[in-house]
């Protein structure tokens, strides 16, 4: 079943370049994060490191299966035959190697960006179902696209709070040492 909605070659090639976008900011992490207390996390918030992880699990066991389901098969796709990435995430443990969940990443999401440069134009206006609701193939990438954008949203948030708490320790730090000099330099005098 069609929808009356056609997908342009100029709309497929900006999801490519938009899934890509994850793929370089995973590669550009790789050089801070080090730096950056990825395990810690704001009361009743994720971690740095939690949303990496759940970037790539919902790639790996939702997305994209979804994605090569709608286009292999040739049943209806129906959402609700997949566990929501939400309800399957787990995470057991501190991250221990967080270079490794970028690269990780990273190497996913090359695997899917390539998946989807081999859709046709004509799959891309496949319907998958969502509680009986039509959605385009096309649309359903684009919520994938939105969803790790706020993700990533949420992680600059979490790097810049840090960078600030930084700054802040090094002026207070600053501040003690010139008033220690003021006073050792009235004690002199």
């Amino acid at each position: 079943m069609m929808t009356d909605k056609e997908i342009s070659q100029d709309q497929v090639n900006q999801l490519i370049e938009d899934a890509s976008y994850l793929q370089d900011e995973a590669d550009a992490m790789q050089y801070v994060i080090d730096n950056i207390p990825y395990n810690e996390s704001a009361p009743g918030k994720r971690s740095i490191a939690e949303l990496l992880l759940l970037i790539d699990h919902a790639q790996t066991s939702y997305f994209r299966p979804i994605l090569e389901a709608a286009v292999d098969n040739k049943r209806p796709t129906h959402l609700e035959n997949f566990t929501h990435f939400e309800e399957s995430f787990e995470v057991e443990e501190e991250v221990e190697d967080i270079q490794k969940v970028l690269r990780k990443i990273s190497k996913h999401r090359a695997g899917l960006v390539n998946a989807i440069k081999n859709i046709s134009l004509i799959d891309w206006e496949t319907v998958v179902y969502k509680d009986k609701k039509q959605l385009l193939l096309f649309a359903f990438a684009q919520k994938m696209i939105r969803f790790e954008r706020a993700k990533l949203k949420e992680i600059a948030n979490q790097v810049m709070i840090f960078g600030k708490e930084q700054e802040n320790k090094r002026e207070i730090e600053q501040r003690r040492k010139r008033q220690n000099q003021e006073n050792s330099a009235d004690n002199n005098s």
